[in-house]
Formats: C-alpha cells, structure tokens, sequence
C-alpha cells in the first residue's frame, strides 16, 4: 500500500514544522486525517518502529507515569547500539529494545550487554510472532532482560519481567552519556570542586573522580542528569494532540508555546 519512505514522510519533524509556519495555507486538518489514516495502516500491516515508540509513549509513559517526573528518550547510543526508548523517573529507569516484525534478531543479544552497563531494567518490545524467538534467545543467553508483547488488539503485555540487575554498571559507560556540563555538575555536587589539571587531562581526571562515587548513586546522578535535557511539557498539551503524533512531538522537544500553537493550529 505505502513504501517506507512515503510513510517515513508522515511522522517526521518536517510534518510538525509545518504546523509552526505562520504564513502556511496548509490545510491541516486534511494533513491530521491523513496521518490518521497512515496510522490505522501501520496499525494493521506495517508496525514499525515509530508505531511501538508511539505505543509505549501513549500507554506507558502518559497513560501509567505521567509526565511530572518521567522524561522519555530516543536513540541514545550506548556502547556500540542505540537504545530505541529510554524511560527515566525518580524511581524507575528502563531501557526499551524494539524488535518489530520488520527487525531481524541477530544484535539483540550484544545489544542487551551493552545496555547492562548503564540500565538496571531492561525490556524487549516485540510482536505476538516474535515472542517465543525472543523469548529462546533471552534464555539461552540466562539474560535477565524481560519481554513486552505489542498485541494484535495494540495493548502491552509484559510476558516475562526483568529482573533488576546492578552487577554489570559501568562506570565508564555512563560517564559517557554526559556531557561536559552535566559531568562537571555531579563533581561539584559530590566533590565541591573541579580537577585542576591540564585540558588534555580534564575528561581522564573527571572520570577517575566519577569512579569514586558508589555506582548505583552514579547511575542515578547520570540519570538526574539526562532528565534535565528534556524541557518540563504540559500533560494536558500533550493530550490534546491526536493520539498518532503524540510521540512525534515530545521527541521533537518543542516547548509548552510552540505546543500551545500546534494544538490551536490542529483544532
């Protein structure tokens, strides 16, 4: 029916954009019903990875956590992979991998290592098809990753819980999720002061004073630190917009105005 690059077109920034463009005499409200359309689509046929990013953010983070203390992530590089959805809260933190039916499997098992070394919760997202698949590979490897089914009815059904595993934090791995600031911050905050050593030893020298913090609480103090990226959104702006592009947006890292004039351009 549609090529990826022709649905790939519906859910992308671009799309957004155009509803912020003062002068546009675009009709949106034939852009919506479209979107709309292509979404039932993906729903029936083609459930990529935007359709379970969607899903996840709708049913999870909004429908479960709220957005007054949980902030979701994308494609946040971890070791040599990508974390498809990260979901941060004071007192939970869960990393998402997505196998679509679209995916094939062969990664999954060194991506779920090189997530153990920043997450303590980790769950595999997959279709009713891939469950057992999944569920094999996680066995065999005695990982204690846990199994999300997107289900033909679009509910998520946990098959197999995670089980919290502290044992393969690395230090290493999550100083490098910040940035200089960020990383500057925890040392002034645990450290009450800088290293004083030349430029080319500053990042060495920062991470050997990281490793001093017991990991768990450095774990959480990159976290805290990651939270603060996404700026604070209004739930009932984001629940405003229609269920479809509600991912689309909050990844987007628009602010509480620029969502104010979408909603008022979408209604």
């Amino acid at each position: 029916m549609q090529n990826r690059l022709n649905l790939n077109r519906f859910f992308s920034k671009g799309l957004i954009n155009q509803l912020l463009e003062e002068n546009s005499d675009v009709r949106f409200d034939e852009i919506i019903g479209e979107v709309k359309r292509v979404y039932k689509y993906l729903g029936s046929a083609y459930r990529n990875e935007y359709y379970y990013k969607n899903s996840i953010f709708n049913k999870i983070v909004l429908g479960r956590y709220g957005l007054k203390t949980t902030k979701a992530f994308s494609e946040i590089a971890i070791g040599k992979s990508k974390a498809d959805f990260v979901f941060l809260s004071k007192n939970r933190n869960i990393v998402y991998e997505i196998k679509t039916d679209l995916d094939n499997l062969d990664r999954l098992i060194y991506q779920i290592v090189d997530y153990s070394f920043v997450f303590s919760e980790i769950y595999v997202v997959t279709s009713e098809k891939n469950y057992y698949p999944v569920y094999k590979l996680l066995k065999e490897a005695n990982s204690t990753a846990g199994i999300i089914v997107l289900t033909n009815r679009g509910t998520l059904s946990i098959r197999k819980h995670a089980i919290l595993d502290d044992s393969k934090l690395k230090y290493e791995f999550l100083f490098k999720l910040l940035r200089k600031p960020e990383y500057e911050e925890i040392l002034q905050l645990k450290f009450r002061q800088l290293p004083k050593v030349k430029p080319v030893c500053y990042y060495k020298t920062s991470l050997e004073w990281f490793k001093k913090i017991d990991i768990k609480e450095a774990q959480i103090l990159v976290f805290n630190q990651l939270r603060k990226r996404q700026p604070h959104l209004e739930v009932d702006l984001i629940k405003s917009l229609p269920f479809e592009i509600r991912w689309l947006v909050y990844n987007g890292i628009y602010r509480n105005n620029e969502l104010v004039k979408i909603t008022s351009r979408i209604k």
